[in-house]
């Protein structure tokens, strides 16, 4: 409760201070929102009448909080995980592969013809 009586200049103060925490940290809680979107939209659509099955159990907070911990691991990591993949993207290439990874492996590995034969017993 300290950092509430702290004055702060923004939201950008709360952050870590590390590069790579920041990423997570920001990209963490984007993961956290599209999991309630969903698990709303989920509820919203009663898709496989789960809204009717939640409401009418005994105890709906249990399934609630189960789908919720899904979601939030599920799509948080996929977020987190494809923020931290497209650090090496240059700006503008849209995160392409590079196409000449056999030009960066040098002189040292090259292609070796291999010759395959046929099995005669196949050939009927």
């Amino acid at each position: 409760m300290l950092w509430l009586n702290r004055s702060f200049r923004s939201f950008r103060d709360l952050l870590p201070k590390n590069p790579l925490f920041r990423l997570l940290t920001i990209n963490g809680v984007l993961g956290v929102a599209i999991s309630g979107g969903l698990l709303a939209g989920v509820f919203w659509a009663n898709i496989g009448n789960l809204r009717v099955l939640v409401t009418r159990s005994e105890d709906p907070v249990l399934p609630i909080v189960m789908l919720a911990v899904g979601f939030i691991i599920t799509l948080t990591s996929v977020v987190m995980g494809s923020a931290i993949m497209m650090q090496g993207a240059k700006d503008g290439d849209g995160g392409k592969r590079n196409l000449n990874w056999p030009l960066a492996l040098g002189a040292a590995h090259q292609s070796v013809p291999v010759s395959a034969r046929a099995d005669k017993r196949r050939a009927s």
